[in-house]
């Protein structure tokens, strides 16, 4: 999955590559890399109930999943680029509260 998303006038973009969870894992994992400059790589953590409800939103509406679930990650990230710097490795969960309504 692919998206842009611009805060402070400044352009990002976001690229999700979905991993399969390790053994324990109850959220499901996407590699994620955020460029603005040079890429920044971390983890993106959706968890079953942002996967849920993104699949009824997508139904509802005639959207596409991995549209809405790269819409509510580049939400995240936004939210936490006004804060501080990415760092490599980040981490960070997305729960249904980013998908938008």
């Amino acid at each position: 999955m692919r998206t842009t998303f611009t805060v402070r006038n400044r352009n990002y973009e976001l690229v999700l590559e979905k991993r399969e969870p390790g053994e324990g894992e109850k959220n499901h994992p996407y590699t994620s890399t955020v460029t603005n400059g040079s890429p920044v790589r971390g983890t993106l953590q959706f968890t079953p109930g942002a996967l849920d409800a993104a699949q009824k939103m997508a139904a509802a509406k005639s959207f596409s999943v991995d549209d809405l679930l790269a819409s509510a990650a580049a939400r995240a990230l936004a939210a936490e680029v006004l804060v501080r710097k990415l760092k490599p490795d980040f981490s960070f969960v997305v729960d249904h509260r980013w998908l938008s309504q």
